[in-house]
């Protein structure tokens, strides 16, 4: 199996090579990497440009890279390979930017291939518009003829609908004398994989391609957008196949590697990215962003933003909550509206009050964490850490100035700055003397009223 990957990608108009592009959260040369693996070939090489580092990290161990330092082709890419890598069996010629061919698809055609002898099988598909594609001309009884590029094509041929799609299963002992016989005379000056075929000696045969959409070249941002809704469509009919309700699947984006338990409900404009695992009996959204976070059954998060947190069992986020990395809710926790969490541990049950900010704080089983609570976690210089207790009971707008420990059964009143620790089943209340002023307002009011006089010279 050969992955040809070298391309520039020059109508991308990008710094990042082009099968470096993502498709549904995973870039589109390992989307072609999977499909190669998954028929178990004996190897897989992947032709790449030694100068796009980034490519050969992405392989990352998972084929073995061939490297094609000058840009002269897909014949010459496919003639890199080297002899150690040459064998007279079966021999898969496919494309990094063609990201959304299946793996039943590769397998059909080297099933047919192996059941046919022929020298070359051809991948062909008929398309409504069959614009910038080679046409398969066919002779008397529908047997294959030629491949005819569009530049070279009669009016009749244009009219074809079924092309070339340019993936290929070749007879090693066939394909790799042809390749060296292969010429240059183009206008280009490039050595076409297409005029391989020609040279061949041997019969070639055609298997056509069920869904025209798997043979989707990409080339351009236009291209790139149009492979993704049919990924993310195809990854989103999976998920309600297997028992998981999409409330609307055009405003749901869930990227390739997300897993989601049977019936979990995705309301819309929910976006799952990432390495994400959401559980069974789970709602999700509407209007919720989850990044490389877990969610465990039963829970629920409504128009909230989680990246790299985890969630346990029947707890409640949002709505508008936001939970950063490190943070992890046990089972049955309660997150309140406009609460941030970074780097923490909430206990079981214990519940959160609105418009509070948690960092790097532990807290105990059963507590309640009254609203407008701050940890004060950074002193410009560290980070440090609070730690609340078992059944604490923290009064609204309590700011603990950490470090600070706050013993179980503990209360903290209303308003307080807690800046030592609070032994369990003691109540810490910080506030100044309130002072009231009878008559204050109506003294106020006067001296004003003799201000704006004197201003506008009134006696």
């Amino acid at each position: 199996m050969v992955v040809l990957a070298a391309g520039k990608g020059v109508r991308m108009k990008s710094r990042t090579p082009k099968v470096l592009h993502p498709i549904g959260g995973r870039p589109m040369l390992l989307w072609a990497l999977a499909a190669a693996q998954a028929i178990e070939p004996e190897r897989v090489l992947v032709v790449t440009d030694p100068r796009q580092d980034g490519v050969n990290a992405a392989v990352n161990g998972q084929a073995v890279t061939v490297p094609q330092r000058e840009p002269l082709g897909t014949g010459h890419a496919l003639a890199q390979v080297t002899p150690e890598h040459r064998g007279d069996g079966p021999v898969v010629v496919i494309y990094a930017d063609t990201p959304l061919l299946r793996a039943e698809t590769l397998a059909r055609l080297v099933e047919a291939h192996g059941k046919s002898g022929a020298a070359v099988t051809l991948l062909t598909a008929r398309l409504a518009d069959p614009h910038g594609y080679g046409r398969i001309v066919r002779g008397r009884g529908g047997a294959f003829k030629a491949i005819v590029e569009e530049k070279d094509a009669t009016p009749a041929e244009r009219a074809l609908q079924e092309v070339n799609t340019g993936v290929y299963c070749f007879t090693g002992s066939a394909l790799w004398p042809a390749l060296q016989r292969l010429e240059n005379r183009n206008r280009a000056g490039e050595y076409y994989l297409t005029d391989v075929v020609g040279l061949i000696k041997g019969r070639v045969q055609t298997v056509a391609v069920d869904d025209p959409d798997e043979v989707l070249g990409i080339n351009d941002r236009r291209q790139l957008a149009q492979a993704e809704t049919i990924v993310r469509r195809r990854m989103l009919d999976q998920l309600m196949e297997a028992g998981v309700t999409i409330i609307d699947p055009q405003t749901t984006f869930i990227d390739a590697a997300v897993a989601v338990g049977q019936d979990t409900t995705i309301h819309p404009f929910t976006v799952l990215a990432g390495d994400t695992r959401i559980g069974r009996d789970c709602a999700i959204g509407p209007y919720t962003q989850i990044r490389d976070s877990t969610v465990e059954d039963g829970a629920t998060i409504e128009r909230s933003h989680l990246d790299g947190a985890g969630v346990g069992p029947r707890a409640t986020v949002g709505p508008f909550a936001r939970l950063r990395p490190g943070t992890r809710l046990e089972e049955g926790v309660k997150v309140g509206t406009h609460t941030e969490i970074k780097n923490s541990r909430i206990g079981p049950r214990t519940a959160v009050g609105h418009f509070s900010y948690i960092g790097d704080t532990t807290i105990g089983a059963d507590a309640n964490i009254g609203a407008g609570t701050v940890t004060a976690n950074w002193d410009g210089f560290a980070h440090h850490e609070t730690h609340i207790g078992d059944r604490v009971q923290v009064g609204s707008d309590t700011i603990f100035v950490a470090p600070v420990v706050v013993g179980n059964d503990a209360y903290t009143g209303a308003g307080s700055v807690i800046t030592e620790d609070v032994p369990g089943g003691s109540l810490a209340v910080e506030r100044t003397e309130t002072k009231v002023a009878e008559g204050w307002t109506e003294r106020y009011r006067s001296r004003r009223r003799a201000a704006a006089q004197k201003e506008v010279g009134q006696p």
